[in-house]
């Protein structure tokens, strides 16, 4: 008579993404609000709009050049951050607040430069971090959607001793995203300085 081995072990399930969406995309709301409501309180003068208004003015004649190197990390910081905060239990609560500071900064430097120059500030504020933003923020929420559900299979493991529900943290799949991730945001600051760089983008209001 034959009999049937059931296999012992784990069952591999999928990890609940979702939840990790929806609480990243909830604080980067939030900061995105924040961030807008803030850049009214100041006026030309003020210390956090003069700031602002000389970081675009800098850029936009050239005076400001740290090379490649540094556009990329100012474009991809908070990727690289996300994704180190995934091998930590710190992750779950720190990568939604990460993604409250980038809607915070994308929209109160956005804000801040409309407000002062108008139709001037909106182009330059896209050149600067609007049309980076429409490509890495998709991006970001890929990597910080994967290092918080790894964050918290680590603190399930590590605190409440639950068995991973799924082949474990950090997989090849998540690390072949961040390379992945990477290589879109080498391009994406390839673009922005070339466009910083162009004569495009000239202003006398910034001069």
């Amino acid at each position: 008579m034959n009999k049937r081995k059931l296999p012992i072990g784990r069952t591999e399930l999928p990890r609940t993404w979702f939840p990790a969406l929806a609480v990243c995309s909830v604080c980067f709301v939030l900061g995105v609000v924040s961030g807008t409501l803030l850049s009214s309180e100041f006026a030309k003068g003020d210390a956090a709009a003069g700031f602002v208004s000389d970081y675009a003015a800098s850029v936009m004649s050239g005076a400001v050049d740290g090379g490649f190197f540094s556009v990329f990390l100012s474009v991809g910081w908070y990727h690289i951050l996300a994704f180190l905060l995934g091998f930590s239990m710190l992750g779950a609560a720190l990568v939604p607040l990460l993604a409250g500071a980038r809607g915070f900064t994308l929209s109160f430097a956005l804000a801040t430069l409309v407000r002062l120059y108008s139709a001037a500030g909106a182009v330059a504020g896209m050149a600067l971090v609007g049309l980076s933003a429409l490509l890495s923020v998709p991006l970001f929420f890929m990597l910080a959607v994967d290092a918080m559900c790894a964050s918290c299979e680590l603190i399930g493991i590590g605190l409440l001793r639950q068995p991973p529900a799924g082949p474990g943290v950090n997989t090849a799949e998540h690390l072949i995203r961040f390379l992945a991730a990477v290589i879109l945001l080498l391009l994406i600051s390839a673009g922005e300085r070339a466009l910083i760089g162009s004569d495009l983008l000239k202003f006398p209001v910034f001069s």
